[in-house]
């Protein structure tokens, strides 16, 4: 990752190609198969450890999301009306933490109950594993960037705002803010791109429209039996 061409295509032209990927994938799916939105909960098969584990790892990796989101495309012009940008990579590093540790710990319970629970095991696809895998990969380069982002200057964690930033304009060099950041910070950007890739083609997709779509479906018919 060090070639200036693998780099400037990784992080300048590889986004972009993330992006129309997810874009038209989430707009195809709800125009012609939204009847596909949902996922297969293994609730029913099996409720043991569903609800802690479940619960910790849907609130660490939705605010893990929503930090990564404000924290990296909010400008430094309006973070610094109420903090520094020492002072943001301090709760970075703590809420980070936090629900990054919250998303871990949630996420390697689910994987041991689909790996030991004979039921649930039995009507995993290949696509659940894959799936699977991307976010514990994730999770685990997130984690291991906690570490890179205490120990690197503070300026250098100002850069990764900077390249987001470039990037949702368009702008060309874009991948030269990050050449010289550390190998776990891109392999974090990289995966998290693929996610971003597969997501609209996978059960990730239930994450979009669950609890609201389940009010707005059509095609279902409640049937009763009338005893007499």
């Amino acid at each position: 990752m060090d070639n200036y061409y693998v780099n400037y295509f990784l992080f300048t032209y590889f986004p972009h190609i993330s992006m129309a990927i997810f874009w038209f994938g989430l707009i195809t799916r709800f125009v012609l198969v939204p009847q596909t939105v949902q996922a297969n909960a293994s609730q029913f098969l099996s409720k043991k450890q569903m609800g802690f584990a479940g619960n910790f790892f849907h609130v660490g990796i939705i605010m893990v999301f929503f930090g990564h989101f404000t924290g990296l495309f909010t400008p430094e012009s309006i973070y610094h009306i109420v903090m520094t940008t020492s002072n943001k990579r301090i709760i970075a590093v703590i809420l980070g933490s936090i629900f990054g540790w919250m998303a871990l710990i949630g996420m390697v319970m689910l994987i041991k109950r689909r790996l030991t629970n004979k039921r649930i095991r039995f009507t995993s696809s290949p696509q659940d594993y894959f799936v699977i895998f991307l976010l514990l990969v994730e999770t685990v380069l997130g984690l291991l960037s906690v570490s890179t982002t205490i120990t690197s200057t503070v300026e250098n964690y100002a850069e990764l705002g900077i390249w987001a930033q470039k990037v949702i304009t368009f702008q060309p060099d874009a991948g030269q803010v990050i050449a010289g950041h550390s190998i776990i910070y891109k392999l974090h950007i990289i995966v998290g791109l693929l996610i971003f890739m597969v997501f609209p083609y996978t059960k990730l997709m239930h994450l979009l429209v669950f609890p609201l779509a389940y009010f707005f479906r059509s095609g279902y018919q409640m049937v009763r039996k009338h005893i007499i």
